[in-house]
């Protein structure tokens, strides 16, 4: 008598190594690969074909077929053979995607600046009648290199060309062991928060009020590059009259010596008003730094980014006069030494070098 042209009895005979094997084939493989080799070693130990079915689950035929294959090729035939998967929707779809998702999609006839997973498939059957579901378009951005995120602000690119001439000024400036050297920038604070990540339970995303109107503080700073002393003041406007305010208050502040402030290009440090001032000034001079590059250069910007990290983060104020008590409260607690290590960096280091030759 047979079953499905297999015979009724098949006996597995194994040696001590080979048994050794399939133990370890047992207690280490995937579910379905162990309990083929334990359809072996119940086979060995004398149980039949029918025993081995009842005990494992399983049905005669497949118990037969793994027998049979152990018989063949030993522990290696107890594995799965290579299955070929199921295949593409379209077999030139991650090449198609690739080609399409490199080019926005204003180059195709489109008024939106950026693909989402929507835009991208209503494109491919309009334009190639490919058809497939957002989670088989998904799988073709991933396999063609594209991932969901958000882009990077850049400053502008361009050379300034008298980016050499401004950088040789610098450095006779960092070298003069007399002078006062100050970096100067403005910033503006909003009532609006600055959302930032921040830890919270699971499943309760902090909400974070708005102000109803947004309104903002504009701050003009400067900072001792040789000592950590900083200077501020809340205006209402970044205008190069409040720009004037802020020079006659380091005049007052140095009341001896040259008196260096670097900044950026703005029209407000180069109007005819802030030239007409300095002729008047002579012992306070302004030191342009290379345009599209001010920021490597001026590092007052790590002062803006604690002071937002600070008092802005996740946090709305419902007046101006709130936050301009949270700006007054956070540079009153920052001593000299904070300072001096939040602005550390290459400019600032060459500036107190020249202290010590």
């Amino acid at each position: 008598m047979s079953t499905f042209g297999r015979p009724t009895k098949i006996r597995i005979e194994v040696t001590d190594e080979q048994e050794t094997a399939l133990r370890q084939v047992a207690r280490q493989a995937v579910g379905r690969v162990s309990e083929r080799a334990h359809f072996v070693l119940l086979s060995a130990q004398g149980k039949r074909v029918a025993e081995i079915a009842t005990l494992m689950g399983y049905s005669l035929p497949t118990v037969y077929v793994w027998l049979e294959r152990y018989q063949a090729s030993g522990v290696a035939g107890l594995d799965d053979e290579p299955r070929s998967g199921r295949p593409l929707v379209e077999p030139y779809l991650t090449a198609i995607v690739q080609a399409q998702a490199s080019q926005p999609p204003p180059n195709s006839g489109y008024l939106a600046t950026t693909w989402t997973v929507g835009g991208l498939l209503g494109h491919l059957k309009r334009r190639f009648k490919v058809v497939v579901s957002g989670s088989t378009l998904r799988r073709a951005l991933d396999r063609a290199g594209f991932t969901w995120g958000r882009p990077q602000l850049v400053l502008p690119t361009g050379k300034d060309p008298a980016a050499e001439a401004k950088l040789t000024r610098l450095n006779t400036v960092l070298a003069d062991p007399a002078a006062t050297i100050i970096a100067e920038d403005e910033s503006d604070l909003h009532l609006l928060p600055v959302l930032r990540a921040m830890w919270h339970r699971r499943n309760e995303q902090p909400q974070i009020p708005t102000p109803g109107q947004n309104r903002k503080r504009p701050i003009f700073g400067a900072v001792n590059l040789r000592t950590g002393a900083w200077h501020y003041q809340l205006t209402t406007a970044k205008r190069s009259l409040e720009f004037i305010v802020l020079l006659e208050s380091l005049l007052l502040a140095y009341a001896t010596g040259m008196i260096y402030v670097l900044v950026d290009n703005a029209s407000i440090h180069t109007s005819k008003a802030v030239q007409a001032w300095l002729i008047a000034n002579p012992r306070l001079q302004l030191v342009y730094l290379p345009a599209y590059a001010g920021h490597q250069y001026n590092p007052i910007e790590k002062v803006w980014w604690k002071l937002k990290g600070t008092i802005a983060a996740d946090r709305c104020y419902k007046t101006l006069v709130e936050l301009d008590q949270a700006i007054h409260r956070h540079f009153a607690n920052a001593t000299k030494d904070q300072v001096l290590q939040l602005i550390n960096s290459a400019v600032t280091r060459q500036a107190q070098a020249a202290l010590t030759t």
